[in-house]
């Protein structure tokens, strides 16, 4: 079982990342995460800043640029459940050792590991967004 320290970290760059697969950006749309001084992370991504900080069910509440809130909790199949304002995104770990996602449309989103350290997110339609670790203790997306 993986610690809260390394495993909650990277649940704002998840949805950083899946905001990025969701929402239409320019061909260099990046993201770039960082721990802040609350436990959590703050991402820099085309829109702005994501900013997360823990929360009493385990997870994170994250805060977007445009100032919407999010809030994210473990689930019964070992992933998350994060409430944004646009419905639930669902996770579950994979065979791949990344997780499953189940975005509000009903798309899904598979992650697995790379030879970077990070993790590789995939659409059905075979778009890939690649994470390694930076030098900051974050990720750096792409």
């Amino acid at each position: 079982m993986e610690s809260r320290s390394c495993q909650r970290p990277a649940a704002l760059a998840v949805a950083a990342i899946i905001g990025l697969l969701i929402l239409p950006l320019p061909s260099n749309g990046e993201v770039s995460c960082h721990p802040n001084i609350f436990g959590g992370q703050d991402c820099t991504s085309p829109e702005g800043r994501f900013t997360s900080t823990p929360n009493i069910f385990g997870g994170f509440d994250t805060t977007s640029p445009d100032g919407s809130r999010s809030s994210s909790h473990p689930n019964i199949f070992g992933g998350e459940e994060t409430t944004t304002p646009k419905g639930t995104i669902e996770s579950k770990p994979n065979i791949f050792g990344g997780k499953d996602y189940r975005l509000p449309s009903g798309e899904r989103i598979e992650s697995y590991p790379n030879i970077f350290g990070g993790q590789d997110f995939r659409q059905r339609d075979g778009h890939v967004v690649e994470c390694r670790p930076n030098v900051f203790g974050g990720e750096d997306c792409r």
